[in-house]
């Protein structure tokens, strides 16, 4: 016991290394996450309490706010620096060595733990949840969570595990909406595995059950009272639409690459034709150890189903945002782990080289990407770094000589100033003790504020604000520079970043 728990530790410790790897001038910090930081300190510094968190892409859908609560006192305890929230994701999604190896030891045994836990502190695909900063990020272990508490039932017949993977469930939709598709898993699970087993449950066990998932869910449960059930309205027509105008073939493309990519950013990253190979091989070949019934078959099946559990959202729809499978790497994990000490007992040499190349492929990976923040396939808007922001806004004030500064930006969404607002108040008057004024259109009813330019003064600095171009059309990026000419001609103009596309440009302009 001591020993598999020293190893745990240092596998935490590795974990924890390498998501510290390039931070935290490789912290993404845009407008979510300055409305973030602006929602979460309004909680504990206004006492202004939330039932309803960040907008999904749909304008009748909301997450939880519990991703509001729980980033809030790390905003507090860092005085407004992003730098410390974003240190407690980064631990956070470490932890997960622990709770996946609890999984793969009460599924399997403690050396499928341990390997489970070593791919899991390397994974370059959880690197990147852990530096993603934004609601969904703590989702990775409600869900190793979810699973936990079915595995302790389904396998171990404890229904405690009930509680836990209701209560889990609950907290998964809180931090990302769409995870409710979470509710048919369990339900199918419940079905094929553990229809006996229902049957031993008591009035007392269903009853403490049922309170788990309302507690997690009580924010929806209130804001559904409160706002006439607008999300069960929506969600019902939601339902009512599935089916419609659906690509079956496009469908079928985008499942196929979605699970390449989990081998690809998990497993194996040195060619498109190996790592479909490698998903095929470990599809087919547990679907025949679940035909042969072998003695761990059930098991198997389950690691499968957690795999390919986020294919149940194509029934709504086709998905386009990477984080859509977020979770189920950790079942690939798992797979991958138990053939891994399977082949370990048939030849150590074969083993030990597949793990390996894992680890090759994962940190070859880590240092490409992850210097340069987290990948688009998450944020569009790559480029918006904390480090070249804290360096833009030194960049301004210094420039600026002592002058009042006046500032206008493109921005992403366009003509909100939240990000920058957020970025001047925390950073730009705590170092430089005043603020600058805002020019040009800054829409309302989001979160943060700068003193608005209403007349000129005599000496005065004017900068222009380029954020990174990536995902805005060219023509507003030229009727903003068009409009900018109203300030003055270029004096000098500072770039952060190599690629155009995600490059910051600020331009200090000669007022006319």
């Amino acid at each position: 016991m001591k020993k598999i728990t020293t190893f745990l530790f240092i596998i935490f410790a590795l974990a924890v290394t390498v998501r510290f790897l390039f931070f935290p001038d490789n912290v993404y910090f845009g407008f979510d996450q300055a409305r973030d930081a602006f929602e979460s300190l309004s909680i504990y510094k206004n006492l202004d309490f939330k039932i309803i968190g960040p907008s999904t892409a749909s304008p009748t859908l909301f997450h939880g706010p519990l991703y509001w609560y729980l980033i809030g006192p790390f905003y507090l305890l860092g005085n407004g620096n992003p730098a410390v929230p974003a240190v407690f994701l980064l631990v956070l999604n470490a932890l997960g060595v622990f709770l996946i190896y609890v999984v793969a030891k009460t599924l399997f045994d403690k050396r499928v733990g341990a390997i489970s836990a070593f791919l899991y502190a390397i994974s370059f695909e959880q690197t990147q949840y852990a530096m993603y900063f934004g609601n969904p990020a703590p989702a990775v272990l409600t869900i190793i969570l979810f699973y936990l508490g079915l595995t302790l039932f389904l396998f171990r017949k404890n229904w405690k595990g009930i509680a836990l993977s209701l209560f889990a469930l609950g907290l998964s939709i809180q931090f990302e909406f769409f995870l409710f598709y979470l509710i048919l898993v369990f339900a199918f699970l419940m079905i094929i595995l553990g229809r006996r087993k229902i049957k031993t449950l008591g009035t007392k066990e269903i009853v403490l059950s049922a309170a788990a998932l309302i507690i997690a869910l009580s924010t929806f449960i209130l804001a559904e009272i409160k706002f006439g059930f607008r999300t069960t309205k929506s969600l019902l027509g939601v339902a009512g639409s599935i089916g419609g105008n659906y690509n079956f073939q496009k469908a079928t493309n985008v499942l196929a690459k979605r699970l390449v990519l989990e081998v690809n950013d998990n497993i194996f990253s040195f060619g498109a034709a190996i790592e479909i190979v490698i998903l095929f091989a470990l599809l087919g070949f547990s679907l025949y150890l679940l035909t042969k019934r072998i003695k761990d078959y059930k098991k198997i099946g389950f690691l499968l189903t957690w795999f390919l559990a986020s294919n149940l959202l194509f029934i709504f729809g086709i998905p386009s945002l990477y984080y859509s499978n977020i979770g189920i790497s950790a079942g690939l994990i798992l797979l991958a782990a138990y053939y891994i000490s399977k082949l370990l007992d048939k030849n150590k040499i074969l083993g030990l080289t597949a793990l390996s190349l894992i680890v090759v492929s994962n940190l070859v990976l880590i240092t490409k990407q992850n210097p340069k923040g987290i990948i688009n396939d998450i944020y569009v808007q790559e480029g918006m770094l904390l480090g070249r922001l804290k360096s833009a806004i030194d960049f301004i004030y210094e420039e600026s000589e002592g002058k009042p500064v006046v500032v206008s930006a493109s921005t992403m969404p366009l003509y909100i100033n939240t990000t920058w607002a957020y970025l001047f108040n925390w950073y730009g008057e705590e170092k430089y003790g005043r603020l600058p004024y805002w020019a040009g259109k800054a829409a309302e009813g989001y979160p943060g504020s700068l003193p608005l330019w209403k007349s000129q003064e005599k000496e005065y600095a004017f900068f222009s604000i380029i954020e990174p171009t990536r995902g805005v059309e060219k023509r507003f990026i030229d009727e903003f520079l068009e409009e900018q000419k109203q300030y003055g001609e270029v004096l000098r103009e500072e770039v952060y970043g190599d690629l155009w596309y995600s490059q910051l440009v600020i331009q200090k302009r000669k007022a006319k």
